[in-house]
């Protein structure tokens, strides 16, 4: 059995793109609508788990720059090589956390108890990596102090969630053991005494020569970006984790077609022989306009009715 969800932020339909431009009085309840009809079309896809679309985020990070202490707002910056910008954090003293950003940031009123829920937070060296360092004397320091800050959000909402994403663009890129292991430890951290499923997500970057180290950290489930990280650089290797399919190209309006996609899952099994399969987009859907993010959605669910059907 294949399982299958979405992560990230989701893109702004356009009325909600004009009310955000005006600072409509009523963009809450618009926020709100949209998330509820989103919420629904994921449960009736039979996705797996469901999660806050969290199209009311300007960007991954900006909860945590608006609302940690220690922090403050830096000019708005490329993300990646994205056609999108954030808000650095720029930090400057000890950062801390109430632990109720999350909490505080997350639709869960609107959650269905009939659907295993999850959510999605950036690991601790993509914050670090992200952010402008102003305080902290080493990188590793920097990197266990929003380890913390991610452990005590996580704790304050951990009995409400079944599936953990860390999404960890910046991490991909790292090539380095030493900075691996740094990263690896911190992740150690985070994850104790949690009890709920996990997933390091691996966007944007080809890791076919990290994969080895990467099965090292504590997760229950590896997500590899396979539009970027093509299935014939892998030599033939177990993975004794979940392996979760960045099939699905979040950032080309060009649709996938269903039989490509479940020949590739195929060969994703033969080749890496994981404890279980999931399929996912290859990133967060706001690089692309909602109409075609809605139509992957469909696609994702034909994929997995014809899955079924097939028993693979």
């Amino acid at each position: 059995m294949i399982d299958y969800w979405i992560a990230g932020i989701y893109p702004r339909n356009e009325t909600l793109i004009e009310s955000t431009r005006l600072y409509d009085k009523t963009l809450r309840k618009q926020f709100n609508k949209e998330k509820s009809r989103l919420l629904k079309i994921q449960s009736k896809n039979k996705f797996n788990y469901i999660t806050d679309p969290l199209i009311d985020w300007d960007d991954n990070i900006r909860p945590f720059t608006d609302n940690l202490k220690g922090i403050e707002k830096g000019p708005l910056t490329r993300y990646y090589e994205n056609n999108t910008f954030y808000r650095q954090p720029i930090i400057t003293n000890k950062i801390t956390t109430s632990g109720k950003i999350l909490k505080n940031s997350i639709c869960f009123d609107l959650f269905s108890n009939k659907s295993k829920s999850k959510v999605d937070i950036l690991d601790p060296f993509t914050f670090y990596d992200l952010s402008a360092n102003e305080f902290y004397k080493s990188e590793e320091e920097a990197i266990n102090a929003f380890a913390d800050i991610i452990k005590k959000e996580l704790n304050s909402i951990k009995k409400d969630i079944e599936l953990i994403q860390f999404n960890a663009p910046s991490l991909a890129r790292v090539k380095e053991k030493e900075q691996l292991d740094i990263i690896r430890k911190a992740m150690v951290k985070i994850v104790k005494g949690l009890d709920v499923t996990t997933c390091l997500n691996l966007w944007g970057s080809d890791v076919s020569d990290t994969l080895d180290a990467f099965q090292d950290f504590p997760v229950d489930v590896i997500g590899i970006d396979f539009t970027t990280s093509k299935i014939d650089r892998f030599d033939q290797t177990d993975i004794n984790k979940g392996l979760a399919c960045g099939l699905i190209d979040a950032k080309n309006t060009k649709m996938e077609k269903t039989s490509e996609i479940i020949i590739e899952l195929k060969n994703i099994k033969e080749l890496f022989k994981p404890t279980s399969l999931a399929v996912i987009p290859s990133w967060d859907f706001e690089f692309i306009p909602e109409t075609f993010a809605c139509k992957k959605l469909d696609i994702m669910k034909q994929i997995k009715e014809k899955t079924r059907v097939m028993k693979l």
